[in-house]
């Protein structure tokens, strides 16, 4: 398989990708915001930094959060496969920006040693589908995070959806939703466990319809020297609600060790294994996709004040147990890099790639090599614009079948005060499939109104 492409996705105050590890996506992070509040798409995969109060001789810097396991057999992020808009721009708050921007922060509930950040979203969008005519729709998004200040340890909790739903035209409802508990406990000065379970919903794209997904991962890391280790452990069941045999259980696991060095640039490898179980053989063709496989990276993150991230590149392999299917496997990465360039200017980007499941018809999985990068600039504190454009690839192997879906995105938001937003965001989606009819256009804009506590 081949590195996922970047690209560069926007769009303005509803759900935004921001949260994720290597390569995916979206927690729910505020507007124009340096702290997290609620305001992404579902499902982040950039990578959660740690509590920055937290007391450890050595520094535990998360290059790789072991809760957030993430490995080609899991699970894309709902943002880069669902219909619904992902974007929402955070800026740092640095010099003289802080303190203006800072004036249109939500400041949260507090209740014990927990900050709750709540949002909702209201959108009403006009599309055009080149294939199935014109659509007038309605858009809500709503999210609610809780975020523990404990001196020592974390525990996170967020639940957040979205809905689409036709008022004419198109008839059709786009459901997305998440749920996620997430823990840090720092068991000593230098060893750190992990924990997480959750619940995410999605509509894909492609047609294979609603997805539902119930993860679990457990990770330790241990920073006590010159070599870093992270290592991690996830279970993922799926339930598909159009296509049943589709529904599968998947074991995953990781290994990382990283040079510990303390400098700008650390290189690390990365190793795991998986294995997947599915219900019932495909529709298909009535064949089984159960198999077992591994992955190997490297890679280098890179921390400094206004470059924070990681890239990595490497092989995947997939063996079917089923002998009249073909084995998966070629090359994969991963990215996730956030750049200030100034303090007005940010530029982000993530990459993935991942082995998605199929029941067509002599295929043994539909390889997806996703990349997002977006920029985000600053018109004043309360103020921004996001713009891009964005790639996704799907190879099926085993048999010729690709689909190749470009993506580009314009928005701007502006903040009446710390709880209202209005913004206006535009995307034109272009796939090109290698199957008959397989081709259409996809252009949508949105005005959104948002509400933040």
């Amino acid at each position: 398989m081949a590195l996922t492409m970047a690209s560069v996705l926007l769009a303005a105050p509803s759900f935004a990708q921001e949260d994720d590890d290597t390569g995916a996506v979206p927690k729910l992070r505020s507007t124009l915001s340096a702290t997290p509040a609620a305001t992404d798409p579902l499902i982040d995969e950039a990578g959660q930094a740690a509590d920055a109060d937290a007391v450890v001789a050595a520094p535990l810097r998360p290059s790789l959060d072991a809760a957030d396991l993430r490995t080609v057999v899991r699970p894309l992020p709902p943002s880069q496969s669902a219909k619904l808009p992902a974007v929402a721009p955070s800026l740092p708050a640095v010099a003289r920006e802080a303190d203006a921007r800072a004036e249109y922060e939500p400041l949260g509930l507090r209740l014990g040693s927990f900050v709750v950040n709540a949002t909702t979203s209201t959108g009403l969008g006009l599309r055009h589908h080149s294939l199935d005519g014109n659509e007038t729709f309605i858009r809500s998004t709503g999210a609610l995070e809780a975020r523990s200040d404990w001196e020592r340890n974390s525990v996170d909790l967020r639940v957040a959806g979205a809905f689409r739903r036709s008022i004419s035209g198109i008839d059709e409802k786009l459901p997305e939703g998440e749920a996620r508990l997430s823990g840090r406990f720092d068991v000593t000065d230098a060893d750190r466990l992990s924990a997480s379970a959750g619940w995410t919903l999605r509509d894909d794209q492609s047609g294979d319809g609603k997805s539902n997904t119930f993860s679990g991962t457990l990770g330790y890391e241990r920073f006590g020297g010159l070599i870093g280790l992270k290592t991690g452990l996830g279970l993922d069941r799926t339930v598909n609600e159009s296509d049943p045999t589709l529904d599968n259980l998947a074991l995953s696991s990781s290994l990382r060790l990283a040079l510990d060095s303390g400098a700008v640039l650390e290189p690390f490898v990365e190793v795991g294994a998986f294995g997947r179980r599915f219900d019932r053989p495909a529709a298909g063709d009535g064949l089984s996709r159960n198999g077992v496989g591994g992955e190997a990276k490297v890679g280098v993150s890179v921390n400094r004040d206004d470059l924070n991230g990681e890239i990595a590149l490497g092989y995947g392999y997939e063996r079917l147990d089923q002998s009249g299917l073909a084995n998966v496997s070629g090359l994969i990465g991963s990215a996730s890099l956030a750049w200030d360039v100034s303090e007005l200017l940010r530029l982000t980007a993530v990459a993935a790639t991942s082995f998605e499941p199929t029941s067509a018809a002599g295929a043994s999985a539909d390889v997806k090599r996703s990349g997002e990068v977006t920029v985000t600039y600053a018109l004043a504190p309360n103020a921004f614009v996001v713009a891009g454009a964005g790639l996704m690839a799907e190879s099926y192997t085993g048999i010729d079948r690709t689909v190749m879906t470009t993506t580009l995105k314009a928005g701007i938001g502006y903040k009446l005060n710390r709880s209202v937003e209005i913004g206006l965001d535009g995307e034109h989606k272009i796939v090109d499939a290698s199957e008959a009819g397989g081709d259409y256009t996809d252009s949508s804009i949105t005005a959104t109104l948002t509400f933040r506590r």
